[in-house]
């Protein structure tokens, strides 16, 4: 049966079904960074195949392996979700129609050394800049009042880079929970470009997070050889698909 969770001691439980995936990190750290009291974020689990999912603003993520696909279907469609992202063996499960796709990359950072200490105080609004100059932006506000409320709650991380005062690159970690944590955006000021500004940022987002693992939802046919050469491998695939 798939049951809302709506109280604390229900969330280790939740937490605990999370982990191991790329998307059981994206919903922990919504749990973790707002609570279970959200009207715009909304957690279920389905308490005998341990399915997670999450609907934040129509969208629903799913973290685990849909095994009973006609009760996953209608609980989609009772809830109103207005688009999914899941694991591609879902995604077929359910009969989604493909939209985007992409791989789920995979690095387990050495335990070696001590973890730096989160920065919480960085300029959201030259990130913002950085990432729309180069085509990775959506709206301004709901990018800023997320960043910054992650950041405040060290469930995101911005690692930056500038020179001659302005911002020429960045690494955003969108996403951390306990175990892992999703690099979501690495992008560099076209004029700045192929002087390992872009490799350089990784590394130090990996300097943030010893003995853990970092993922990245690298879009089909996009940066492939950059995540390889700093020792990225394919885990999965992802899925967004929208509903009709």
């Amino acid at each position: 049966m798939i049951a809302m969770i709506e109280e604390e001691k229900q969330k280790q439980r939740l937490l605990q079904a999370c982990g191991k995936t790329a998307f059981g990190c994206k919903i922990a750290a919504i749990a973790l960074a707002y609570g279970l009291d959200k009207s715009f974020a909304c957690f279920w689990m389905d308490t005998e195949t341990d399915v997670v999912y999450c609907m934040v603003d129509g969208l629903m993520i799913l973290s685990g392996t849909v095994l009973k696909e006609k009760e996953s279907r209608e609980f989609l469609r009772a809830v109103g979700a207005q688009a999914v992202m899941c694991a591609v063996r879902n995604a077929e499960a359910l009969s989604l129609s493909v939209g985007n796709s992409g791989d789920v990359l995979k690095k387990v950072i050495s335990s070696e050394g001590k973890a730096a200490v989160l920065r919480t105080e960085v300029n959201i609004r030259d990130i913002y800049g950085l990432l729309e100059e180069t085509g990775m932006a959506d709206e301004f506000e709901p990018f800023y009042l997320d960043l910054s409320h992650k950041l405040r709650h060290e469930a995101a991380l911005a690692a930056t880079e500038y020179r001659n005062g302005e911002l020429c690159g960045c690494a955003l970690v969108s996403s951390i929970d306990g175990h892992a944590a999703i690099l979501s955006s690495v992008a560099v000021k076209e004029a700045y470009r192929r002087q390992g500004i872009g490799s350089e940022l990784v590394k130090r987002v990996e300097s943030y997070f010893p003995g853990k693992v970092i993922y990245a939802l690298r879009e089909k046919d996009k940066n492939r050889e950059f995540y390889r050469s700093l020792d990225y491998a394919k885990t999965d695939t992802w899925v967004y698909a929208k509903l009709h």
